[in-house]
């Protein structure tokens, strides 16, 4: 073999050599900026998804807070044969959260948790329902308890008895929904708390 051969060859080696070493970088360097963009995109779905966590928190406590403090005290203290004689205000859309992020709720990782909201989001949306039907019993009541104290005739005094006795029956519905969706809203409340929605990192 003369020099000029062994210098081919040894150009070849080389240039092989070189390129693998060229395209095992390259390949090492591709494959740490996709396991960088992977944990980018996985701590920035983490920070979504906490976010949402901590939105919901609030947006559950605030509502029951104040449900509590008008109809659900009442609900509460209401004796054995009495009905639930007022109006409770219905705004169109208590839970913006909610709504608004329902495309979020199915990338929550924790079953349990995400099961969990949907149930206590949709006994909150039931008993809106109720509370709009209760009302229109409400209405109802006063309506034929007005007419008969105007004219003063058995016969509107028996329409409103009837009218206070739907009331009534229906309050023990009311009831046994108010229990049920208080007890899933506390569940909840300890479950996101748990996951630490109150924490500083969160914030």
């Amino acid at each position: 073999m003369d020099f000029n051969s062994v210098t081919f060859w040894s150009a070849i080696a080389g240039a092989v050599i070189g390129g693998t070493i060229t395209g095992f970088f390259a390949i090492l360097a591709t494959n740490r900026s996709y396991q960088h963009q992977k944990r980018h995109a996985e701590e920035n779905e983490e920070k979504l998804i906490n976010g949402l966590l901590q939105a919901i928190h609030d947006e559950i406590e605030t509502i029951y807070e104040r449900y509590q403090e008008t109809m659900g005290s009442k609900l509460e203290s209401l004796k054995a044969g009495e009905g639930l004689a007022f109006y409770y205000p219905l705004v169109s859309d208590f839970f913006t959260v909610y709504n608004g992020n329902s495309f979020l709720i199915g990338r929550i990782p924790d079953n349990d948790l995400r099961k969990n909201i949907i149930t206590t989001y949709t006994l909150a949306k039931g008993m809106v329902d109720s509370f709009r039907l209760n009302n229109d019993l409400v209405s109802k009541f006063e309506f034929a308890n007005k007419v008969y104290q105007e004219t003063q005739q058995d016969i509107h005094k028996q329409q409103a008895a009837l009218h206070y006795a739907a009331l009534v029956e229906y309050a023990n519905v009311l009831k046994e929904g108010h229990f049920k969706l208080k007890n899933e809203i506390m569940n909840l409340l300890r479950e996101l708390r748990k996951k630490g929605v109150l924490s500083e990192k969160h914030s």
